[in-house]
């Protein structure tokens, strides 16, 4: 089933349309040597047939809102693993480290928009110093790690 990004993740959407042509280009291309690496992990049959890196800088921004709605709506779902949990994180630091690289984008609209989304984010979910993190995997350090990796959802989808 498609996802309608304009109803699942309308301020990443909004945002799109204003952005200045050189904030495009910046974008453009990063997620052209995002491509790069993503298809170098792939046989040259399905490298070919990608025409968008999977993590494009607006996906990951689409996938971050779409996160945040449904913690909002308390619904994660019972499919929702800890381990998605872990990899919608990890999407969100690599959307802090593009604006750090990219200063210009994140004075501009995408830097506004993010602020606004981990504002969300924080309202959505509890602090628990991380507890929650621990209690599944030792894979991570906790001083390598945003403030987000200390927060949970309120209603814990793996739990049930």
């Amino acid at each position: 089933m498609a996802v309608d990004w304009a109803d699942d993740a309308p301020a990443t959407e909004t945002a799109w349309t204003r952005l200045t042509a050189a904030e495009r280009t910046t974008i453009e291309r990063i997620d052209a040597e995002r491509l790069h690496r993503e298809r170098a992990g792939m046989s040259p049959r399905f490298a070919d047939r990608l025409l968008e890196p999977q993590y494009a800088v607006r996906n990951r921004f689409r996938l971050w809102e779409h996160l945040i709605r449904r913690l909002e709506q308390d619904g994660l779902g019972d499919g929702y693993l800890i381990d998605l949990y872990f990899n919608d994180l990890a999407s969100r630091d690599s959307l802090g480290t593009i604006l750090e690289a990219h200063p210009e984008l994140a004075a501009g609209e995408l830097g506004t928009l993010l602020t606004s989304l981990d504002r969300r984010f924080d309202a959505a979910t509890d602090f628990d110093g991380g507890a929650e993190r621990r209690r599944w995997t030792t894979r991570f350090e906790s001083e390598q790690l945003s403030p987000r990796w200390s927060r949970r959802p309120r209603t814990l989808p793996w739990e049930h």
